[in-house]
């Protein structure tokens, strides 16, 4: 909670040219980097798309074997993707295949700017997409890949 905060912060100065954008990376996005890599991941897309593949049964002794607190995570998100309409789970499979394809410290980069992204109000998510260090350091495809999770439109 902490770090997000700080991170929202730094992301705020960012957007607003108090802080250049290579000394947030410097400052903030390295070391949260490494942050990101030693928290527990989540079930990958593959391994969700198995789950829900599986008989009841297979999915029940597949998840027995995880703690409580993470069954019930699991539990969650394969509920919330079970009632998703098929167009919208193709579209998030591809946007995770898509994701995947990026070399691994491109997703680590992309994936705090989206966490950063998601913690900052409507108004300075928006000035951080139009900012010109936005522009520079993703690719128009990390972009697209960041404004579509965010449910925008992928072209600006």
């Amino acid at each position: 909670m902490r770090l997000a905060r700080l991170t929202c912060v730094s992301c705020a100065l960012c957007v607003c040219g108090v802080v250049p954008s290579g000394m947030f990376m410097q400052i903030m996005v390295t070391p949260a980097i490494a942050q990101v890599r030693k928290a527990p991941k989540g079930i990958p897309g593959p391994a969700v798309q198995r789950l829900l593949n599986m008989t009841p049964a297979e999915r029940e002794r597949a998840l027995a074997r995880l703690p409580p607190e993470r069954r019930a995570q699991v539990e969650q998100r394969l509920n919330r993707l079970a009632q998703l309409p098929p167009e919208q789970r193709a579209e998030l499979q591809q946007r995770y295949q898509a994701f995947q394809s990026l070399p691994r410290d491109r997703q680590d980069a992309v994936r705090l700017e989206l966490q950063s992204l998601r913690a900052l109000p409507p108004r300075l998510r928006q000035r951080r997409l139009a900012s010109p260090g936005f522009q520079r350091e993703y690719s128009p495809e990390e972009q697209r890949l960041l404004r579509e999770s965010l449910g925008l439109p992928g072209v600006q």
